[in-house]
């Protein structure tokens, strides 16, 4: 196996089990690096993790909740029991509870979504931060969503999944701001509509309208592959990326164009 550029780096990857995280995990082994895929899904995560693992890259499989701070530390401290550093985050577990607008989203339904999307992406970067610190440098990714970023995507993830993950490319702007001095970059990605497993079951879900509507916006004419969300992740973990911090990569397909 090539060494790659992220050759022997500890990553550690939330939401690993399917989707945009799984795909994240895969290529990050394909570049070298050492995988920590972090979800409550535990038998797809056993696959994922042997996915990596027949990539050739070392593995661990943490079972935790993001949203509760004694599992997120638990999971740092896991990482650095086996590897001794941790490189690279990113934080990608998250998901939406669908049409729901002000009205409907129920209270449960926002603390939920709100803890899941943005305090699970909070605690998970306070948790690596002080070894990040003490080794000079690292990387920290944050998935968003092109819904955080332009009119509210109610059709998708809902109003509450919107907020929490615009309030994302906050954190992201704040946290990069203070962990800059210390060498570690944080960035985010917004995705627009992805064709993983849940993403497809959500787009078709949709009236037949509203999705005829999304891809007549997009100028590309189709949805993102996690595969291609997953190299920008891959870019912004490696030493390409060493001059980007603070910063939201758009991948819609220009959707925000049209």
């Amino acid at each position: 196996m090539r060494p790659g550029k992220l050759a022997e780096r500890a990553v550690i990857v939330t939401g690993a089990a399917q989707g945009i995280g799984r795909a994240i995990a895969a290529a990050c082994a394909r570049e070298g690096a050492r995988v920590a895929l972090c979800d409550l899904a535990e038998r797809a995560l056993a696959d994922a993790r042997a996915e990596v693992e027949a990539l050739g890259g070392a593995a661990l499989g943490i079972a935790a909740d993001v949203t509760r701070a004694a599992d997120v530390e638990a999971m740092a401290e896991a990482v650095l029991a086996a590897w001794g550093r941790i490189d690279v985050l990113v934080n990608n577990a998250g998901g939406g509870i669908g049409p729901r607008g002000l009205m409907d989203t129920r209270d449960q339904e926002w603390d939920a979504v709100v803890d899941l999307n943005l305090k699970g992406q909070f605690l998970c970067c306070r948790a690596v931060a002080p070894a990040m610190r003490r080794q000079g440098r690292g990387r920290i990714v944050n998935i968003a969503s092109n819904a955080g970023r332009f009119r509210s995507n109610t059709g998708f993830g809902g109003l509450a999944y919107s907020a929490a993950k615009g309030g994302v490319l906050q954190l992201t702007r704040s946290v990069a701001h203070e962990l800059g001095p210390d060498g570690i970059t944080v960035n985010a990605i917004a995705p627009g509509s992805v064709l993983s497993e849940r993403g497809r079951r959500e787009f078709e879900a949709l009236p037949a309208d509203l999705r005829e509507r999304v891809l007549a916006e997009t100028p590309l004419g189709r949805f993102a592959r996690a595969e291609e969300i997953a190299s920008i992740a891959v870019f912004l973990a490696s030493d390409d990326a060493s001059y980007v911090t603070g910063a939201t990569i758009l991948a819609n397909g220009g959707w925000c164009a049209a």
